[in-house]
Protein backbone atom coordinates (compact mmCIF):
# COMPACT_ATOMS: atom_id res chain seq x y z
CA UNK A 1 0.00 0.00 0.00
CA UNK A 2 3.20 2.45 0.39
CA UNK A 3 3.58 2.23 -3.15
CA UNK A 4 -0.14 4.23 -3.43
CA UNK A 5 1.32 7.46 -1.71
CA UNK A 6 1.16 10.22 -4.38
CA UNK A 7 -0.29 8.46 -7.14
CA UNK A 8 -3.66 9.76 -7.02
CA UNK A 9 -4.39 13.63 -6.60
CA UNK A 10 -7.59 15.47 -6.29
CA UNK A 11 -7.71 18.11 -9.42
CA UNK A 12 -11.35 19.40 -8.53
CA UNK A 13 -13.52 20.07 -6.05
CA UNK A 14 -17.01 21.60 -6.34
CA UNK A 15 -20.08 22.42 -3.75
CA UNK A 16 -23.43 23.86 -4.26
CA UNK A 17 -24.56 26.71 -1.93
CA UNK A 18 -25.07 25.75 1.81
CA UNK A 19 -27.89 26.36 4.50
CA UNK A 20 -31.50 26.25 3.67
CA UNK A 21 -32.53 25.62 -0.15
CA UNK A 22 -36.04 25.14 -0.30
CA UNK A 23 -37.32 23.00 -3.41
CA UNK A 24 -34.15 21.69 -4.32
CA UNK A 25 -33.97 18.29 -4.22
CA UNK A 26 -30.88 15.94 -3.18
CA UNK A 27 -30.37 14.56 -6.30
CA UNK A 28 -30.32 18.48 -8.15
CA UNK A 29 -27.59 19.65 -5.10
CA UNK A 30 -25.68 16.19 -5.92
CA UNK A 31 -25.84 16.72 -9.73
CA UNK A 32 -25.04 20.43 -9.49
CA UNK A 33 -21.34 19.58 -7.15
CA UNK A 34 -20.47 17.24 -9.66
CA UNK A 35 -20.57 19.36 -12.37
CA UNK A 36 -18.73 22.25 -10.36
CA UNK A 37 -15.45 20.30 -9.44
CA UNK A 38 -15.48 19.30 -13.29
CA UNK A 39 -15.77 22.77 -13.94
CA UNK A 40 -12.86 23.57 -11.49
CA UNK A 41 -10.78 20.96 -13.10
CA UNK A 42 -11.13 22.21 -16.49
CA UNK A 43 -12.43 19.07 -17.88
CA UNK A 44 -15.67 17.89 -19.09
CA UNK A 45 -18.44 15.24 -17.55
CA UNK A 46 -17.57 13.34 -20.78
CA UNK A 47 -14.01 12.93 -18.76
CA UNK A 48 -15.53 11.72 -15.96
CA UNK A 49 -15.20 7.04 -15.96
CA UNK A 50 -15.58 6.47 -12.26
CA UNK A 51 -18.65 7.25 -10.10
CA UNK A 52 -18.61 7.30 -5.84
CA UNK A 53 -21.36 8.01 -4.81
CA UNK A 54 -22.82 8.03 -0.92
CA UNK A 55 -26.78 8.13 -0.77
CA UNK A 56 -28.58 10.78 1.03
CA UNK A 57 -30.25 10.46 4.29
CA UNK A 58 -33.44 11.70 2.91
CA UNK A 59 -33.99 8.98 0.56
CA UNK A 60 -31.50 6.38 0.65
CA UNK A 61 -31.14 3.86 -1.96
CA UNK A 62 -29.46 0.99 -2.35
CA UNK A 63 -28.76 2.07 -6.34
CA UNK A 64 -27.84 5.28 -5.68
CA UNK A 65 -25.05 6.26 -8.05
CA UNK A 66 -26.81 4.07 -10.65
CA UNK A 67 -29.73 6.66 -10.56
CA UNK A 68 -27.39 9.77 -10.44
CA UNK A 69 -25.17 8.79 -13.06
CA UNK A 70 -27.95 8.51 -15.56
CA UNK A 71 -29.11 11.94 -14.83
CA UNK A 72 -25.37 12.93 -14.96
CA UNK A 73 -25.65 11.22 -18.37
CA UNK A 74 -22.45 9.52 -17.73
CA UNK A 75 -21.41 5.62 -18.61
CA UNK A 76 -18.81 5.29 -15.86
CA UNK A 77 -16.66 2.25 -16.26
CA UNK A 78 -16.65 1.73 -12.59
CA UNK A 79 -19.45 2.65 -10.16
CA UNK A 80 -19.36 2.41 -6.42
CA UNK A 81 -22.00 3.72 -3.36
CA UNK A 82 -21.36 2.83 -0.16
CA UNK A 83 -22.80 3.88 3.48
CA UNK A 84 -20.29 3.96 6.22
CA UNK A 85 -21.64 7.06 8.25
CA UNK A 86 -19.02 10.31 8.68
CA UNK A 87 -15.82 7.58 7.78
CA UNK A 88 -17.62 7.63 3.90
CA UNK A 89 -16.17 10.66 2.32
CA UNK A 90 -12.58 9.61 3.08
CA UNK A 91 -13.39 5.97 2.42
CA UNK A 92 -14.92 6.35 -1.17
CA UNK A 93 -12.41 9.04 -1.86
CA UNK A 94 -9.91 5.66 -1.28
CA UNK A 95 -11.96 3.36 -3.15
CA UNK A 96 -11.74 5.84 -5.59
CA UNK A 97 -8.24 6.28 -6.07
CA UNK A 98 -7.30 2.65 -5.82
CA UNK A 99 -9.61 1.93 -8.97
CA UNK A 100 -7.61 4.84 -10.12
CA UNK A 101 -4.37 2.94 -9.50
CA UNK A 102 -5.41 -0.19 -10.65
CA UNK A 103 -6.69 1.54 -14.45
CA UNK A 104 -10.00 0.84 -13.55
CA UNK A 105 -11.25 4.55 -14.09
CA UNK A 106 -9.09 7.52 -14.83
CA UNK A 107 -11.48 10.15 -13.80
CA UNK A 108 -13.32 10.14 -10.61
CA UNK A 109 -16.16 11.99 -9.08
CA UNK A 110 -17.42 11.18 -5.65
CA UNK A 111 -20.06 12.73 -4.58
CA UNK A 112 -22.94 13.83 -1.99
CA UNK A 113 -25.67 15.83 -1.66
CA UNK A 114 -28.44 16.48 0.60
CA UNK A 115 -31.92 18.43 1.65
CA UNK A 116 -32.12 17.41 5.02
CA UNK A 117 -33.03 20.75 6.36
CA UNK A 118 -35.40 21.65 3.87
CA UNK A 119 -36.66 17.99 2.42
CA UNK A 120 -37.88 15.32 4.12
CA UNK A 121 -37.09 15.33 7.63
CA UNK A 122 -38.94 12.25 8.79
CA UNK A 123 -37.19 9.63 6.21
CA UNK A 124 -33.89 11.71 7.19
CA UNK A 125 -34.71 11.01 11.01
CA UNK A 126 -35.90 7.12 10.06
CA UNK A 127 -32.78 6.60 7.94
CA UNK A 128 -30.17 8.46 11.13
CA UNK A 129 -32.47 5.86 13.63
CA UNK A 130 -31.41 3.03 11.63
CA UNK A 131 -28.18 4.05 12.08
CA UNK A 132 -28.17 3.40 15.51
CA UNK A 133 -27.88 -0.28 17.61
CA UNK A 134 -30.97 -1.66 18.12
CA UNK A 135 -30.71 -2.49 22.11
CA UNK A 136 -30.35 1.21 22.40
CA UNK A 137 -33.13 2.34 20.51
CA UNK A 138 -35.24 -0.07 22.25
CA UNK A 139 -34.66 1.53 25.78
CA UNK A 140 -35.09 5.22 24.65
CA UNK A 141 -31.10 6.03 23.23
CA UNK A 142 -32.03 7.73 19.99
CA UNK A 143 -30.12 9.88 18.22
CA UNK A 144 -25.98 11.14 17.41
CA UNK A 145 -26.49 14.07 20.35
CA UNK A 146 -27.37 11.15 22.90
CA UNK A 147 -25.37 8.70 21.51
CA UNK A 148 -22.28 10.74 21.42
CA UNK A 149 -23.13 12.05 25.02
CA UNK A 150 -22.39 8.90 26.65
CA UNK A 151 -18.80 8.91 25.60
CA UNK A 152 -18.22 12.89 25.82
CA UNK A 153 -19.31 12.40 29.65
CA UNK A 154 -16.86 9.59 30.00
CA UNK A 155 -14.34 11.41 28.57
CA UNK A 156 -14.93 14.70 30.95
CA UNK A 157 -15.11 12.27 34.02
CA UNK A 158 -11.76 10.77 33.02
CA UNK A 159 -9.79 13.89 32.08
CA UNK A 160 -11.28 16.83 34.38
CA UNK A 161 -12.55 18.57 30.92
CA UNK A 162 -14.50 21.81 31.42
CA UNK A 163 -17.77 23.20 29.79
CA UNK A 164 -15.16 26.25 28.62
CA UNK A 165 -12.87 23.61 27.00
CA UNK A 166 -15.38 21.80 24.94
CA UNK A 167 -17.14 25.40 24.29
CA UNK A 168 -13.48 26.08 22.82
CA UNK A 169 -13.67 24.53 19.56
CA UNK A 170 -17.21 25.57 18.76
CA UNK A 171 -16.16 28.83 19.46
CA UNK A 172 -12.92 28.45 17.58
CA UNK A 173 -15.01 26.94 14.48
CA UNK A 174 -17.22 29.89 14.10
CA UNK A 175 -14.49 32.41 14.22
CA UNK A 176 -12.86 30.35 11.08
CA UNK A 177 -16.52 30.13 9.30
CA UNK A 178 -16.66 34.23 9.63
CA UNK A 179 -14.09 34.44 7.26
CA UNK A 180 -15.72 31.54 4.96
CA UNK A 181 -17.96 33.30 2.20
CA UNK A 182 -19.94 30.34 1.52
CA UNK A 183 -20.54 29.47 5.37
CA UNK A 184 -23.60 28.63 6.91
CA UNK A 185 -23.28 30.67 10.40
CA UNK A 186 -21.25 33.32 10.10
CA UNK A 187 -22.18 35.19 13.32
CA UNK A 188 -19.47 35.42 15.68
CA UNK A 189 -20.42 33.39 18.93
CA UNK A 190 -18.61 34.23 22.31
CA UNK A 191 -18.07 31.43 24.90
CA UNK A 192 -21.11 33.20 26.79
CA UNK A 193 -23.25 32.38 24.31
CA UNK A 194 -21.73 29.15 23.93
CA UNK A 195 -22.39 28.64 27.75
CA UNK A 196 -26.37 30.15 27.26
CA UNK A 197 -27.21 27.70 24.67
CA UNK A 198 -29.78 24.94 25.62
CA UNK A 199 -28.90 21.38 26.56
CA UNK A 200 -29.23 18.87 23.82
CA UNK A 201 -28.09 15.52 26.05
CA UNK A 202 -25.86 16.51 28.67
CA UNK A 203 -22.83 17.59 28.66
CA UNK A 204 -23.43 18.45 25.00
CA UNK A 205 -24.99 22.00 24.41
CA UNK A 206 -26.49 23.49 21.10
CA UNK A 207 -23.15 24.58 20.14
CA UNK A 208 -21.22 21.27 20.70
CA UNK A 209 -23.31 19.63 17.72
CA UNK A 210 -22.93 19.68 14.16
CA UNK A 211 -25.91 21.59 12.49
CA UNK A 212 -28.20 20.44 9.69
CA UNK A 213 -27.74 21.86 6.00
CA UNK A 214 -29.47 21.60 2.47
CA UNK A 215 -26.01 21.16 -0.03
CA UNK A 216 -24.29 19.11 -1.80
CA UNK A 217 -20.48 18.70 -2.77
CA UNK A 218 -17.98 16.50 -5.02
CA UNK A 219 -14.31 15.63 -4.92
CA UNK A 220 -12.55 14.68 -8.17
CA UNK A 221 -10.00 12.96 -8.55
CA UNK A 222 -7.08 11.56 -11.76
CA UNK A 223 -3.92 10.67 -11.87
CA UNK A 224 -1.07 12.75 -10.16
CA UNK A 225 0.21 12.06 -13.92
CA UNK A 226 -2.69 13.35 -15.58
CA UNK A 227 -3.28 15.95 -12.72
CA UNK A 228 -0.75 17.92 -14.48
CA UNK A 229 -2.84 18.45 -17.33
CA UNK A 230 -5.66 19.75 -15.65
CA UNK A 231 -6.54 23.49 -14.37
CA UNK A 232 -5.92 23.62 -11.01
CA UNK A 233 -3.04 22.16 -9.22
CA UNK A 234 -3.13 18.57 -8.14
CA UNK A 235 -3.46 18.07 -4.25
CA UNK A 236 -1.79 14.45 -3.78
CA UNK A 237 -3.03 11.77 -1.40
CA UNK A 238 -0.16 10.56 0.13
CA UNK A 239 -1.47 8.27 2.99
CA UNK A 240 -5.02 6.60 3.65
CA UNK A 241 -6.08 4.79 6.43
CA UNK A 242 -9.23 3.19 7.41
CA UNK A 243 -10.03 1.18 11.00
CA UNK A 244 -13.59 0.00 12.69
CA UNK A 245 -14.06 -0.56 16.00
CA UNK A 246 -17.98 -2.55 15.05
CA UNK A 247 -18.84 -3.16 18.58
CA UNK A 248 -18.78 0.64 19.19
CA UNK A 249 -20.51 2.07 22.32
CA UNK A 250 -20.86 -1.35 23.74
CA UNK A 251 -16.80 -1.52 24.19
CA UNK A 252 -16.47 0.29 27.22
CA UNK A 253 -12.93 1.05 25.99
CA UNK A 254 -14.27 2.70 23.17
CA UNK A 255 -15.56 6.12 25.13
CA UNK A 256 -12.53 7.77 25.21
CA UNK A 257 -10.42 6.93 22.42
CA UNK A 258 -11.68 5.62 19.08
CA UNK A 259 -10.30 3.44 15.88
CA UNK A 260 -8.84 6.94 14.86
CA UNK A 261 -5.81 5.97 16.68
CA UNK A 262 -5.11 2.68 14.58
CA UNK A 263 -6.43 4.59 11.27
CA UNK A 264 -4.11 7.68 11.18
CA UNK A 265 -1.41 5.21 12.03
CA UNK A 266 -1.84 3.69 8.78
CA UNK A 267 -1.84 6.85 7.09
CA UNK A 268 0.99 8.04 8.24
CA UNK A 269 3.16 5.14 7.65
CA UNK A 270 2.40 5.41 3.85
CA UNK A 271 2.64 9.05 4.10
CA UNK A 272 6.17 8.65 5.34
CA UNK A 273 5.22 11.25 8.18
CA UNK A 274 4.28 11.77 11.95
CA UNK A 275 1.80 14.67 13.39
CA UNK A 276 3.84 17.10 13.91
CA UNK A 277 4.52 17.04 10.36
CA UNK A 278 0.87 18.65 9.58
CA UNK A 279 0.50 21.89 8.93
CA UNK A 280 -3.67 21.60 9.25
CA UNK A 281 -6.23 19.50 10.13
CA UNK A 282 -9.51 19.41 9.23
CA UNK A 283 -11.57 17.07 11.70
CA UNK A 284 -15.04 15.56 11.62
CA UNK A 285 -16.80 17.42 14.10
CA UNK A 286 -19.73 16.22 14.65
CA UNK A 287 -19.47 17.07 18.26
CA UNK A 288 -16.53 19.08 20.33
CA UNK A 289 -16.25 16.27 22.14
CA UNK A 290 -15.15 13.98 19.25
CA UNK A 291 -12.75 16.47 18.08
CA UNK A 292 -10.83 16.06 21.42
CA UNK A 293 -10.90 12.24 21.73
CA UNK A 294 -9.57 12.26 17.66
CA UNK A 295 -6.55 15.37 18.40
CA UNK A 296 -5.22 12.58 20.87
CA UNK A 297 -5.97 9.54 19.18
CA UNK A 298 -4.09 11.43 15.97
CA UNK A 299 -1.16 11.91 18.36
CA UNK A 300 -1.45 15.38 18.12
CA UNK A 301 -1.59 15.66 21.73
CA UNK A 302 -1.12 13.16 24.46
CA UNK A 303 -4.28 11.78 25.91
CA UNK A 304 -6.02 13.90 28.57
CA UNK A 305 -4.58 17.09 26.89
CA UNK A 306 -7.03 18.54 24.04
CA UNK A 307 -8.98 20.23 26.43
CA UNK A 308 -6.28 22.68 27.59
CA UNK A 309 -4.58 22.27 23.88
CA UNK A 310 -8.00 23.64 22.50
CA UNK A 311 -8.75 26.22 25.31
CA UNK A 312 -5.19 27.57 24.69
CA UNK A 313 -5.54 28.86 20.79
CA UNK A 314 -4.01 25.04 19.39
CA UNK A 315 -6.53 24.99 16.96
CA UNK A 316 -6.86 28.47 15.90
CA UNK A 317 -5.13 29.81 12.32
CA UNK A 318 -2.58 30.83 14.61
CA UNK A 319 -2.17 28.16 17.02
CA UNK A 320 -0.29 25.07 16.49
CA UNK A 321 -2.76 23.10 14.50
CA UNK A 322 -4.93 25.31 12.48
CA UNK A 323 -7.99 22.97 12.30
CA UNK A 324 -11.48 23.29 10.49
CA UNK A 325 -10.25 26.21 9.05
CA UNK A 326 -13.90 26.87 6.64
CA UNK A 327 -15.76 26.58 10.27
CA UNK A 328 -16.86 22.18 10.04
CA UNK A 329 -19.57 20.81 10.52
CA UNK A 330 -20.47 22.88 13.56
CA UNK A 331 -20.49 26.24 11.37
CA UNK A 332 -19.43 26.00 7.96
CA UNK A 333 -22.11 23.03 6.60
CA UNK A 334 -22.72 19.73 7.58
CA UNK A 335 -22.51 17.63 4.21
CA UNK A 336 -21.09 14.42 6.24
CA UNK A 337 -17.05 15.48 5.89
CA UNK A 338 -17.16 16.38 2.44
CA UNK A 339 -16.20 19.75 2.94
CA UNK A 340 -13.63 19.09 5.36
CA UNK A 341 -11.69 17.47 2.35
CA UNK A 342 -12.60 20.46 -0.14
CA UNK A 343 -11.09 22.85 2.51
CA UNK A 344 -8.14 21.20 3.21
CA UNK A 345 -7.69 20.86 -0.74
CA UNK A 346 -8.03 24.25 -0.74
CA UNK A 347 -5.74 25.18 2.18
CA UNK A 348 -2.88 23.07 0.25
CA UNK A 349 -3.72 25.30 -3.16
CA UNK A 350 -3.42 28.52 -1.20
CA UNK A 351 -6.54 29.93 -2.23
CA UNK A 352 -8.66 30.19 0.99
CA UNK A 353 -8.46 33.84 1.37
CA UNK A 354 -8.34 35.67 5.13
CA UNK A 355 -8.26 32.15 6.41
CA UNK A 356 -5.10 30.46 4.59
CA UNK A 357 -3.12 28.97 6.78
CA UNK A 358 0.95 30.49 5.58
CA UNK A 359 2.92 27.62 3.92
CA UNK A 360 0.50 25.09 4.53
CA UNK A 361 1.90 21.95 2.58
CA UNK A 362 0.07 18.84 4.73
CA UNK A 363 -3.25 18.36 5.99
CA UNK A 364 -5.36 15.22 7.39
CA UNK A 365 -8.38 14.76 7.25
CA UNK A 366 -10.25 12.61 9.55
CA UNK A 367 -13.82 10.66 8.90
CA UNK A 368 -15.55 9.48 11.89
CA UNK A 369 -19.43 7.50 11.63
CA UNK A 370 -21.53 4.73 12.85
CA UNK A 371 -21.81 5.79 16.20
CA UNK A 372 -18.23 5.80 16.83
CA UNK A 373 -18.04 2.72 14.60
CA UNK A 374 -16.04 3.76 11.78
CA UNK A 375 -13.13 5.51 10.99
CA UNK A 376 -11.07 6.94 7.90
CA UNK A 377 -7.99 8.92 7.69
CA UNK A 378 -6.37 10.95 4.57
CA UNK A 379 -3.55 12.65 4.20
CA UNK A 380 -2.86 15.38 1.48
CA UNK A 381 0.25 17.06 -0.10
CA UNK A 382 0.03 20.19 -2.05
CA UNK A 383 2.09 20.12 -5.48
CA UNK A 384 4.75 21.60 -4.34
CA UNK A 385 5.08 19.54 -0.80
CA UNK A 386 5.27 16.08 -2.55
Amino acid sequence: MAGMSGKVSVVGVGHTAYGRLPGVSAWALQAEAVRNAVADAGLSIADVDGLFTESQFSEPLLMHGTILGRQLGMRPRFLSTQSQGGATCISLIQTAALAIDAGMCSVAAVVYGDNAKTGQPNIYGLAQMGRGQADFVAHGLLGGPAMEALAAQRYRWEYGVTDEQFGSVAVTFRRHASLTPHAQYREPMSMDDYLASRWIAEPLRLYDCAITTDGGACVLLASTERARDTAQPGVQIIGMGQAHNLDGLRDKHHYTQFAGARSSREAYAMAGIGPRDVDVAEFYDCFTSTVLVTLEDYGFVGRGEAGAFAAEGGLSLSGALPSNTSGGLLSEANVTGWGQVIEAVRQLRGSCGARQVRGASTAVCSGHGGFQATHATLVLAGADAA
